[in-house]
């Protein structure tokens, strides 16, 4: 039923802006569009999910292939195109404690610690673009803040010492009973997880440049949407605007974000995109997580694979 309900809300957001914007319009800007940006902004997904892949694998603590990783992130990727908020990501934990041997709290702690580099990186980029874009909007100021805030949050939980922990533990220790037992072998293996992080700083801090690099190309890609319909938006504007779409997509209202993420673009955009404009820059931002999760698609069959005796990743920390 909440499914439905999702699926109801996007499309009836949906229905509304490309009535208020005519539908005629929109295809006319996906008509003049320039084909080679457009190509250039489609493409681009195919070098941001492999840097994905590359970045998985790097947080891994057990060897994991690259391949297996591409599979990992596709396959997510599909899950990501029906469940909230980027659950699918979440669900990673699942192939790796079936499919390659994961204990349960290491294959949770992994991808979420994942999950949590990469919202870090999106709003580092967007903190900065916001306070830097701001000027007399006090909502983008408001923004700011708020990104600002939730930005240093995240970084203190992923930080290499005790009180990083805490708002985790606070969280958990207002969770029902049941749920806190069950997640404090998640909590044992975070404490394990940020340890062995920090336990090279030059591999921590190629992996968050490396993260923060790939952030960035993602926000780019926007920018990129931009130019295919001929619209000249600076870089810095389309950081922030970019970042808050993203967010908007996150809310779990709707299906993997379709409808609140492009009534954000219209709004955010419409100093620089005329309305039916930034419906196709919607409709392209809406690309970046289809193409993968229909590459996707032939993988999920990793999510009801059982592993085979003696087929476990090795257990010990790399």
């Amino acid at each position: 039923m909440r499914k439905l309900i999702s699926i109801a809300i996007s499309l009836g957001i949906l229905v509304i802006i490309w009535r208020s914007v005519d539908a005629a319009r929109v295809l006319a800007v996906f008509r003049d569009s320039d084909r080679l940006w457009l190509a250039a902004s489609l493409l681009a997904a195919i070098p941001l999910t492999i840097a994905t892949a590359i970045r998985f694998a790097m947080l891994s603590r057990s060897p994991i292939p690259f391949g297996a990783s591409l599979r990992l992130i596709l396959s997510a990727s599909t899950l990501n195109a029906v469940l909230p908020s980027k659950m699918g990501d979440i669900a990673k934990s699942w192939v790796l404690a079936q499919k390659y041997g994961f204990p349960a709290g290491r294959a949770v702690s992994l991808v979420v610690f994942e999950k949590m580099m990469d919202m870090a990186a999106l709003l580092l980029w967007g903190m900065f673009a916001l306070f830097w874009t701001a000027g007399t909007d006090w909502l983008l100021w408001l923004f700011a803040l708020a990104v600002g805030g939730l930005f240093f949050l995240l970084a203190l939980m992923m930080a290499p010492f005790a009180l990083a922990r805490k708002p985790l533990d606070w969280i958990i220790a207002r969770l029902p009973r049941k749920i806190s037992a069950k997640l404090a072998g998640f909590m044992d293996e975070w404490v394990v997880m940020t340890d062995w992080f920090w336990s090279r700083r030059s591999r921590a801090v190629a992996t968050m440049l490396f993260s923060i690099a790939l952030w960035g190309a993602h926000l780019c890609q926007f920018w990129l949407f931009t130019k295919a319909v001929h619209a000249n938006v600076p870089l810095i504007d389309n950081l922030a605007f970019a970042t808050l779409s993203i967010l908007a997509g996150l809310v779990p209202l709707t299906m993997a974000g379709i409808g609140s993420r492009d009534a954000a673009i219209i709004q955010l955009y419409q100093g620089f995109l005329s309305p039916a404009a930034g419906a196709a820059v919607g409709v392209l931002a809406t690309s970046r997580y289809v193409l993968p999760a229909i590459a996707g698609a032939p993988f999920m069959r990793d999510y009801w694979h059982r592993r085979k005796q003696g087929a476990a990743v090795a257990d010990t920390p790399h």
